[in-house]
């Protein structure tokens, strides 16, 4: 009778304990995610960005040149979550690639973005060959494309079409430039955040974008090609007028960012972010 009872109390003493965790693990989820976040992370001299929109929906932009990006999304995902929603990858520039091969490595993704352009690099043929292996559906992108997911929308602005299996003289100037729209609710007005992403894109893009006469305007713009004097014009900022510029950078021989561009920044009293000066940043909505 007696070992019946204490059988009894340890079950009842182990079925709360189970149940504290559960619930523990849900609102963790759930304090996590009670907004849209929009994080540029600190991949040193690479580009990596994650849309966390809700606890079972997450976007990555590039992700870097290496494993440093495990670690990233290992900071600011919970630790059960092994899904990546849609990985996009604007173009296949070892900074940019590197580190989602690895995030293929290690994550179940359910999609993937991306140009499709030849390239013969070991690291594509890796790409490719894990693509492959684990059957992800692959979608090309082209102007016009959209993308939804709670309360964002993603619209793909360049390349004005398919470049599948075409060569390219410049891999930069075949970046992926997306604009991300995310719908605020305050009170009786709503608002909308918009987030200009340029990949690598140099002035030559800037001026196929401008003469299309495309809606460019963004308040935050992510700076193309970690502050290269060769992208990022007058011109384009005036198109696109953005209060706030990130830069992701990190240390590196090329002189990024380069003193021009910052000038041409400075000189429109557009607030820069860098993430070799600040690390990750989150944008909360």
């Amino acid at each position: 009778m007696k070992k019946h009872f204490y059988l009894i109390l340890i079950i009842f003493f182990l079925t709360i304990a189970f149940a504290g965790l559960a619930f523990w693990r849900d609102n963790s989820g759930e304090n996590k995610n009670e907004k849209t976040k929009i994080i540029f992370l600190d991949i040193g001299q690479g580009d990596a960005a994650l849309i966390d929109i809700s606890k079972d929906t997450q976007i990555l932009i590039d992700g870097g040149d290496g494993k440093d990006i495990l670690n990233k999304l290992g900071e600011h995902l919970p630790l059960y979550d092994r899904k990546i929603e849609l990985v996009i990858m604007t173009h296949p520039d070892k900074d940019h690639i590197g580190g989602l091969v690895e995030v293929l490595k290690y994550y179940e993704v359910e999609q993937i973005l991306e140009t499709g352009i030849k390239c013969e690099k070991a690291i594509c043929e890796e790409w490719d060959k894990l693509i492959e292996e684990k059957n992800i559906p692959v979608k090309y992108a082209e102007f016009g494309q959209r993308i939804k997911a709670g309360n964002i929308e993603m619209a793909v602005l360049y390349p004005f079409e398919s470049l599948k299996d075409k060569e390219v003289k410049d891999s930069n100037d075949a970046s992926i430039v997306l604009k991300l729209v995310v719908d605020l609710e305050q009170g009786l007005q709503p608002e909308r955040a918009e987030i200009l992403f340029t990949g690598d894109a140099g002035f030559p893009v800037e001026k196929d974008l401008i003469s299309q006469n495309i809606n460019l305007e963004a308040k935050i713009l992510k700076v193309s090609h970690h502050g290269s004097k060769y992208g990022t014009s007058n011109e384009f900022l005036k198109s696109v007028k953005p209060e706030k510029a990130i830069i992701s950078v990190g240390k590196n021989s090329y002189g990024h960012p380069a003193q021009e561009l910052l000038n041409r920044l400075k000189n429109m009293n557009i607030e820069i972010f860098r993430t070799d000066e600040m690390g990750d940043w989150i944008l909360g909505y």
